[in-house]
């Protein structure tokens, strides 16, 4: 059944999960489930687990300005959109071939050295299971920047199920959400499917 981020805790043990990776929806109406996400990160990550949050650029102040408070800033990723793929903001005249992954820590960061920049494959931009959907070559390319094998990777927005596709291929444990049945049997899908 369908689970929002703001109830998600009651379903996801505190100080259970390493990384959260996700992808919540970039619009201004959606600047609230931020500030869930937060909360929900500071319940379950372990102490130095990290959330990497993807987010469009419209309104990265404000989203910036929910997560502090709850989680401690590390740094900016670059995740890279190479290709004809390029999202184009007309409000801004923008044709962007990049979008930022804000990684915030639980307490401190004691991890392995990290690359701030990650990269899709040429042309890989994948809408085939959500409209929003991240590719699994970028994907990918995050998951192993930050993580290892045997890690709890959690998705409170999991969409089209990208990021539980490459966790389990990748051999880590995942956990996932989202208050969309229809993304939830989607995902589920391509889970039994693979």
């Amino acid at each position: 059944y369908p689970v929002s981020v703001g109830e998600l805790a009651a379903y996801v043990p505190a100080a259970s999960v390493d990384y959260i990776i996700t992808d919540p929806p970039y619009s201004r109406e959606f600047l609230p489930v931020y500030s869930d996400l937060a909360k929900f990160a500071a319940h379950a990550l372990k102490a130095g687990g990290s959330l990497l949050v993807m987010v469009g650029e419209s309104y990265l102040p404000e989203v910036m300005a929910r997560l502090n408070g709850h989680l401690k800033y590390q740094w900016l990723i670059c995740y890279l959109t190479p290709g004809g793929q390029a999202a184009q903001l007309w409000e801004r005249n923008v044709n962007t071939f990049w979008k930022p992954v804000l990684w915030y820590v639980k307490g401190s960061y004691k991890g392995k050295w990290v690359g701030d920049v990650v990269e899709s494959a040429v042309n890989d931009n994948d809408k085939r299971f959500h409209e929003w959907g991240q590719s699994e070559s970028g994907i990918a390319d995050l998951m192993q920047h930050f993580t290892e094998p045997g890690d709890v990777i959690c998705d409170p927005f999991v969409g089209g199920g990208t990021v539980a596709v490459v966790a389990l291929a990748l051999g880590r444990q995942f956990i996932g959400a989202d208050k969309d049945s229809h993304a939830i049997a989607i995902t589920k899908g391509r889970l039994q499917a693979g």
